[in-house]
């Protein structure tokens, strides 16, 4: 049965400080990596406040208070940098969901992934965000298109995958076709996470585990 999930958010962005004199080869690497984060996490909060459209090298620049040339030593076009940001919320939603449903199998693990997909820390949120507002940029843009889809392509194979096992364990019923059943929880999850990333008002953290439960279990009809 769907539950509400008691994990406890993770943090996705560093905000520690760049580069200090005398420091090891390491140490500066290290720093060059976390100004680097740093680069993004500026664009997160852009695309999040106003939009794709906004976030140009200089309002980043702007939003760092700090130079454009700042930004363009780690992210020389605008389109890394935005192909960066996406990389970061898919990797987020994507190791959201393998942490919660690590030593899981079967069923079990299957509801771990369903609740662990949504946005329902504010770090997941925000990640939704950056997604969501990615969806219009895709026509005409391959290397967004393709990293995009790795989020639900991840969350549909986790989900076929828990399915198959819960039938050898007689979870569920046999007459489940998962590769299906998979497509249909994906496009639910998806739509509840467009919706919290747009009428948050409307559809809090709080209220997506009764949304999804009905579907969910509607659908992984348990063995007479």
């Amino acid at each position: 049965m769907i539950q509400a999930d008691n994990g406890a958010p993770g943090n996705i962005m560093s905000e520690q400080s760049v580069r200090e004199p005398g420091r090891s080869n390491r140490s500066s690497y290290t720093s060059d990596k976390q100004r680097r984060q740093q680069v993004i996490a500026a664009t997160w909060r852009v695309i999040s406040r106003e939009g794709i459209s906004a976030a140009s090298l200089r309002t980043i620049a702007a939003e760092m208070d700090a130079t454009t040339g700042l930004v363009t030593r780690y992210f020389p076009e605008k389109e890394g940098l935005l192909l960066a940001a996406l990389e970061k919320s898919v990797g987020f939603l994507n190791q959201e969901i393998a942490m919660a449903t690590i030593n899981l199998t079967g069923k079990a693990r299957l509801e771990a992934a369903v609740l662990a997909a949504l946005p329902m820390t504010p770090e997941r949120l925000q990640a939704w965000k950056i997604w969501v507002a990615f969806m219009a940029e895709l026509p005409g843009a391959p290397d967004l298109a393709s990293v995009h889809a790795e989020f639900p392509g991840g969350l549909r194979q986790m989900l076929v995958k828990s399915m198959r096992e819960a039938q050898i364990a007689d979870e569920i019923a046999a007459e489940i076709y998962p590769p299906q059943r998979a497509d249909m929880l994906v496009i639910q999850i998806i739509g509840l996470g467009v919706l919290a990333v747009n009428e948050p008002g409307r559809y809090p953290a709080v209220k997506l585990p009764s949304l999804i439960a009905p579907l969910y279990n509607g659908m992984i009809v348990r063995p007479n």
